[in-house]
């Protein structure tokens, strides 16, 4: 009975362990052949990582091949979601090295739901003390990792802003419009100017990198990439020197707002477009932060403006071309009509007034030193829907079709709109008003850019274009074609009087500001009245007289006279096209 114990209890202990032993072949067979499939794609998460490489945009030139916009190299911070196992605890930590409210941080991961294997990208060109602190504190911050990517660099700041436009997050009503064209939370796409206008030429394709990680997320080798390809590279019509003149004329201008341009009237070709106030497109191209945002929206001189096309003024005496073409075109007057000018236009028991008296004088004096009498006398023989007529005709008042985004309309009023629009009938004192581009008329400054580009040409009206030339991935060229919108059909003797009354205007008339010795030019000042302060200041005018290559507009609001403010402006864009204008030929 004594040896029979042991071997008992032998038994059950043998029971025992052979129970256990089946228990775990068991359980490895179920790990091994049931799950194993499971435990090795989780196993590869775990190791493995695919990266988003993103695809720098393309690089915008000016005309002359001088990059305007470009990238360079900087650093995300991103999360994975799916390894952000405790938010809570690593959120608090990231902020404070970010200088970003934990809250924000949130968000930003919250709304990236939909796409839990995609990094979100928390902040954009982050300094090398914010990498190092991150790749320090890794142990705590896990989830949190560093993404290589380009970032738009806007060469030259404020001065052509305009024109380029400025980069933004997509929002949602682009993301769900677009989402077919790749686009995902967390993209950066064009807001405005050339990278909105261009933005399928200028985005590039995102690459894929698979990369083994340890750990602690370090890299340990690259398993496969699939390169980003660049967007493609465009060739705008800007000259950076026309450019620069023309922003740097304006603010010398000393005065608040503005803007002037330089189209070339045989292509359309815009080489300057500057507007004042500015903003500085580098804020934008990292992700804007909410406190600079508010600052831009909420400043009451709206710096985000482009006030070249997407603002509309009173053409003041600029639109006396208008209304000299009409009265010429209805045979009203010649080049020797003679005009009594004692400082007023007396209808009825109104009176229009003028600067001072002239005297009895011609209508190329007339057209020289922008007397309002000659006008006002024009204006009313001619009346308010012949006016309308000729200013829709050269191009006042509706859109010219450049390739930028905001554009808008202006206002031509006329007797049949007046009453429709107001119900009031149109009385011979708005056709006076009208005569000198005051009233309800509103135009854009490239609608002047365009019209006087169509009396320097001979009356062809050119849709003003920012797009030279745009690049294919393999360096190939496809150049923009110009395109005539239409042919205003001036007679020559009306052409002729026109150049030779605005060629006394620049050089013995109100555009004295704008003569340059050796120059021979043509132009028309404006001084335009308005409920908002002191008169809008213009300057419009063509060089060379003979063959013309240059069409400048400038634009001063609150200027008080074109003369004095605008014709400076336009100056300093002509000198920088013409550096040397002794050597300009003029033909015989």
């Amino acid at each position: 009975m004594e040896n029979q114990q042991p071997s008992r209890r032998l038994f059950i202990l043998s029971l025992i362990i052979g129970m256990l032993i089946g228990i775990l072949v068991v359980r490895l067979w179920q790990v091994q052949v049931l799950q194993g499939a499971s435990y090795l794609r989780q196993s590869e998460d775990n190791r493995i990582r695919d990266y988003t490489l993103a695809a720098p945009r393309g690089i915008i030139y000016d005309r002359k091949g001088r990059p305007l916009v470009s990238n360079r190299p900087a650093f995300t911070v991103a999360v994975l979601p799916l390894e952000l196992r405790n938010p809570a605890i690593v959120i608090p930590r990231l902020a404070p090295i970010l200088a970003m409210a934990p809250d924000e941080i949130t968000t930003r991961i919250v709304s990236n739901r939909p796409r839990l294997f995609e990094p979100v990208r928390i902040k954009r060109d982050v300094g090398p003390n914010v990498v190092a602190m991150i790749e320090e504190n890794r142990l705590d911050l896990p989830g949190v990792i560093i993404l290589p990517e380009p970032v738009r660099y806007y060469l030259h700041g404020k001065m052509a802003a305009h024109v380029l436009g400025y980069l933004g997050e997509v929002d949602p009503d682009e993301l769900a419009a677009r989402q077919v064209e790749g686009y995902k939370p967390g993209d950066l796409i064009g807001k405005a100017g050339a990278e909105r206008a261009y933005e399928t030429v200028l985005r590039g394709i995102d690459g894929r990198l698979r990369m083994e990680v340890d750990a602690l997320g370090r890299p340990l080798r690259v398993l496969s990439r699939l390169p980003a390809i660049p967007g493609r590279a465009i060739v705008l019509t800007l000259d950076l020197d026309v450019q620069k003149a023309a922003y740097d004329a304006l603010v010398a201008s000393g005065m608040q707002a503005g803007a002037a341009m330089a189209m070339d009237p045989r292509s359309g070709d815009i080489l300057a477009m500057a507007s004042i106030p500015s903003y500085d497109p580098n804020l934008f191209a990292i992700g804007i932060s909410p406190k600079a945002w508010q600052a831009i929206t909420t400043d009451r001189r709206k710096p985000l403006l482009n006030r070249a096309i997407a603002a509309t003024y009173e053409p003041g005496s600029v639109f006396k071309l208008v209304t000299a073409t009409a009265a010429l075109e209805h045979g009203i007057v010649t080049r020797q009509t003679m005009f009594d000018a004692p400082g007023y236009f007396q209808l009825g028991q109104w009176t229009f007034g003028d600067l001072r008296a002239w005297g009895r004088i011609d209508f190329i004096t007339g057209i020289a030193n922008s007397v309002n009498v000659v006008f006002y006398t024009l204006g009313y023989r001619l009346g308010g829907e012949e006016l309308a007529k000729y200013a829709l005709m050269m191009g006042l008042g509706e859109l010219t079709g450049v390739d930028l985004p905001g554009e808008i309309n202006g206002t031509i009023p006329s007797p049949s709109t007046k009453e429709q629009l107001v119900g009031e009938p149109w009385y011979p004192g708005d056709s006076v008003n009208m005569s000198i581009g005051q009233g309800a008329i509103t135009v854009t400054p490239i609608q002047v850019v365009r019209m006087l580009g169509g009396i320097a040409t001979g009356g062809q009206l050119m849709q003003p274009r920012i797009l030279l030339m745009t690049y294919d991935r393999n360096r190939s060229q496809h150049r923009a074609d110009p395109f005539l919108q239409r042919t205003v059909p001036f007679q020559a003797s009306t052409l002729a009087v026109l150049r030779e009354g605005m060629r006394a205007v620049v050089e013995r008339g109100s555009g004295l500001g704008a003569r340059i010795p050796g120059l021979p030019m043509a132009g028309k000042t404006g001084s335009a009245e308005n409920p908002r302060g002191k008169p809008h200041a213009w300057f419009a005018g063509y060089a060379p007289v003979g063959e013309p290559r240059i069409v400048v507009v400038a634009f001063v609001e609150h200027g008080f006279r074109g003369g004095i403010s605008a014709a400076p402006v336009a100056r300093a864009v002509l000198h920088a096209v013409f550096p040397q204008p002794a050597d300009v030929e003029v033909p015989r």
